[in-house]
């Protein structure tokens, strides 16, 4: 039964992949799948307007990347180590932008912090506000461990500083969540096109508003050539989060 719910699921996420591939291939797929011939040339098309949308979202994905990890970090370690309701207001607050609508979001932003847009830090910003709650869920729970906390204890007891402690106790025992969490929030933000599309200043798109605007007014396999290039960039970051995701059941095995 898991065989088959695990191919249906596989089946449900690839056969659309592969309906694009076979659109970024072709001469005219109109005339349906490699209509007119098979062709790479749409990819090399594709990549020329592409190009500098990519580099625009993997350098607002790693900005918040490390925004997320300092700030989060940081956030993580307050709610994980003080008990008090305080700290488990902030640890709902800072969850609330995940139910609130991409629109409304980007709206109250924009309101509040207009002079910021056309810079882009308005849509880091934005992004970081909509990433942070997995960055949390990925490092409370392990710097809530008591067993991590005990080892913290006994080296301090030994005389280790505090820098030591975290450097060579603290850091480590967080290096998969950090990993995972850096790359979730990584994916997320490259992909993210809702608080983007009303963010984001239209003259410097970024990937996903690029692609809708592709798909809105351009040839269906120029638009597919430009999906089949986001999906090579992603691709590699999902494949991250699957193996850090292993290595830590592994562990807790």
């Amino acid at each position: 039964m898991n065989k088959m719910v695990r191919f249906a699921v596989g089946a449900f996420i690839l056969l659309p992949i592969l309906g694009t591939a076979l659109a970024a291939t072709s001469v005219d797929f109109s005339h349906g799948p490699w209509g007119g011939g098979a062709t790479l040339d749409w990819l090399r098309y594709a990549w020329a307007p592409l190009a500098p949308a990519v580099a625009r979202s993997m350098a607002v994905a790693a900005l918040v990347v490390v925004l997320n990890l300092t700030l989060g970090g940081v956030i993580a370690w307050w709610i994980a180590r003080t008990a008090s309701p305080v700290t488990r207001v902030v640890g709902y607050l800072v969850n609330v932008p995940l139910a609130v609508p991409g629109i409304a979001l980007s709206v109250a932003l924009v309101g509040t912090f207009p002079a910021l847009r056309p810079s882009g830090f308005l849509l880091v910003m934005a992004h970081v506000v909509l990433t942070l709650p997995f960055t949390l869920a990925a490092l409370v729970p392990v710097l809530s461990d008591d067993g991590l906390k005990a080892a913290e204890e006994v080296a301090a007891s030994l005389g280790a500083r505090s820098v030591h402690v975290v450097r060579t106790i603290t850091a480590p025992a967080c290096a998969l969540a950090t990993a995972q969490a850096a790359s979730m929030v990584f994916a997320l933000s490259f992909g993210e096109f809702n608080i983007s599309f009303f963010v984001n200043a239209p003259a410097a798109p970024t990937v996903p508003f690029a692609l809708f605007d592709s798909y809105s007014t351009g040839r269906l396999e120029l638009a597919s050539a430009q999906t089949m290039i986001f999906i090579a960039f992603i691709i590699p970051v999902l494949m991250a989060i699957v193996s850090i995701q292993r290595r830590a059941r592994r562990n807790d095995s």
